[in-house]
């Protein structure tokens, strides 16, 4: 009876004979199989590392993993402390309503941007010194802009081009080519710009008048095609800001104005500078008449009433104090009643220079001035003035087409 006792402890108790075997076969099969998973990654490594290998190598927990890009603009607005994705192509993405939109490489979205393209989709750049809202533009828009003859002449020049714009708002008809004494775009002006003081000023390169006017005309040209193509351009959220040597489309700043800048020449070559080269995907420019016209009409077709648009400003602009004004010249962006759908000061604060032209000595400013009433100076409102003028009102409004 002792013997048998001793026995069956000695088989059966917790260190006994059989559950040390048990635990003998179930440490072995682990252990193979931890053995196999082992050769299996080596092996799926070293296969990777080869020519023309498959596998996968383990992941480096120093690099961070690539972002995804965004496919809307929901997605592609910065939570908070996030950083602003920049893309690095030009990318289309979706709004909201599953509208299409396209931003340029080097932009992305900001972080106050709407997420519908009828409220005004933001983009900027990493230190949000360059900021524009998109103005889509549908084969409608399209043709509204634009019109064609062939052969025209730009003024006192041979050159030609055969797509000019059509004005609308403040005209008595649709505009007229270049080479007539109506408002048109795009021209040169036979009173100043035959002078070199003046058409130097935009490319020191230049030797005439003529120079001047071919790369007008291209730059034109390069727009029509960039709308027509991508279905839309950008407008400055803010007027031109920063300095001639830093130009920005900036929160905050002080406008620059032509007694600063010197004279629409100035105002030009500054416009041209904010946003340019291989690091961006667009091209910046001073905003044309057509396009002013253009987002004139999309704020009505937006929802804002044409009267607030056409007739009287007040209610939303920096006008003088009788207009319910300041009766002075505000920083960029100042005051959030005074924007629609992310843009900011289009009706007063400053004039803004485009390049239309009017006769043989006026370029074209609209929207009004901080001295102006909202009545007199509406945000479609067009004024006629020489392109000498540094007026301090006088300011001018980028605009961006993607290249």
């Amino acid at each position: 009876i002792i013997l048998a006792t001793v026995t069956i402890n000695f088989a059966f108790n917790d260190n006994g004979l059989i559950t040390r075997a048990e635990q003998a076969r179930d440490f072995y099969t682990n252990d193979t199989k931890y053995t196999d998973d082992s050769m299996s990654n080596v092996e799926s490594y070293l296969e990777g590392m080869l020519p023309g290998g498959s596998g996968d190598e383990p992941e480096d927990p120093d690099v961070p993993p690539t972002p995804t890009v965004p496919g809307t603009v929901a997605d592609a607005i910065p939570g908070e402390g996030e950083e602003i994705y920049i893309f690095e192509e030009t990318t289309q993405i979706a709004d909201a309503s599953g509208d299409n939109m396209w931003v340029p490489k080097g932009f992305g979205i900001a972080s106050d941007s709407a997420t519908d393209i009828d409220d005004g989709i933001v983009i900027t750049n990493s230190d949000n010194s360059k900021q524009f809202v998109w103005i889509p533009v549908d084969s409608t828009s399209l043709n509204e802009m634009y019109q064609s003859a062939s052969g025209t002449k730009l003024t006192g020049v041979t050159t030609t081009t055969n797509v000019y714009s059509k004005l609308r708002q403040g005209t008595s008809s649709t505009g007229g080519a270049p080479g007539s004494t109506s408002y048109r775009e795009p021209d040169v002006l036979s009173r100043f710009d035959t002078d070199s003081e003046y058409y130097t000023i935009l490319d020191s390169n230049y030797t005439s008048t003529k120079d001047m006017a071919d790369a007008m005309v291209a730059e034109y040209a390069a727009t029509y095609a960039s709308i027509e193509q991508y279905d839309g351009f950008y407008i400055g959220r803010y007027e031109l800001t920063g300095s001639m040597t830093s130009p920005t489309v900036q929160k905050g700043q002080a406008v620059l104005t032509s007694d600063i800048a010197g004279n629409w020449y100035q105002l030009y070559k500054a416009c041209t500078s904010v946003v340019n080269g291989d690091e961006y995907g667009a091209q910046s420019e001073m905003i044309y008449g057509n396009q002013w016209d253009e987002v004139m009409d999309w704020l009505v077709d937006t929802g804002m009433s044409s009267d607030l648009v056409n007739v009287d400003s007040s209610s939303w602009g920096n006008y003088n104090t009788a207009s319910g004004g300041t009766g002075e010249k505000q920083n960029s962006g100042s005051n959030p009643a005074w924007q629609a759908n992310n843009i900011y000061d289009l009706a007063g604060n400053c004039g803004e220079w485009t390049q239309e032209a009017y006769y043989t000595d006026f370029r074209v400013p609209r929207g009004g001035y901080y001295s102006s009433s909202g009545s007199d100076g509406p945000a479609s409102d067009r004024s006629s003035y020489s392109p000498r003028s540094n007026d301090s009102r006088g300011s001018s409004r980028v605009a961006l087409y993607i290249k």
